[in-house]
């Protein structure tokens, strides 16, 4: 079974990068694995934002090759392009406030203080979206190779608000 993109038919599948619900005719992408509870294969859906910025290398063929029109379709590709050049970008999920001081840095091991600015980490292992810690925003360049990350966090943390990204 190929990956494919289609809109939702109802409103009951949720993605598998963010965890929020995709709405009903909305555009997905479905990423094809090996079913874990039986033979053949599952469909994993994901927005096609959340398949760009954290699934790029199966997203990318998808985008490429689809006969439906896709909004945002260059950011979507230049998304993907950077998460295949950058190996450790497709780990960011959201920018968020440290909500105590006990974190460490994945990248500086130092603790990240209560109320600070950090990203939040994620790896995808075994068809699910695991936590693998967080980082300081400054040391964010390091980690993942570049310092163009703004324009995924205005995606992935729509609850964030334009000036705290600033």
């Amino acid at each position: 079974m190929p990956d494919v993109i289609e809109p939702a038919p109802t409103g009951r599948a949720k993605c598998r990068g963010c965890g929020r619900g995709i709405q009903k005719g909305e555009l997905r992408f479905g990423e094809s694995l090996p079913n874990p509870y039986a033979e053949g294969e599952a469909l994993y859906w994901f927005h096609l934002v959340c398949a760009a910025c954290m699934r790029p290398e199966k997203a990318l063929p998808a985008f490429e090759g689809s006969a439906t029109p896709l909004e945002n379709a260059e950011w979507l590709r230049r998304t993907a392009k950077a998460g295949i050049e950058f190996r450790r970008l497709p780990r960011l999920l959201r920018v968020e406030r440290a909500s105590s001081g006990r974190a460490h840095c994945r990248q500086c091991r130092e603790l990240i203080e209560k109320g600070a600015f950090r990203f939040v980490l994620q790896m995808f292992e075994e068809g699910r979206m695991s936590p693998i810690g967080t980082i300081h925003v400054a040391c964010s360049e390091a980690y993942f190779g570049t310092k163009d990350v703004m324009d995924r966090l205005e995606h992935l943390s729509p609850e964030t608000s334009a000036e705290d990204l600033a």
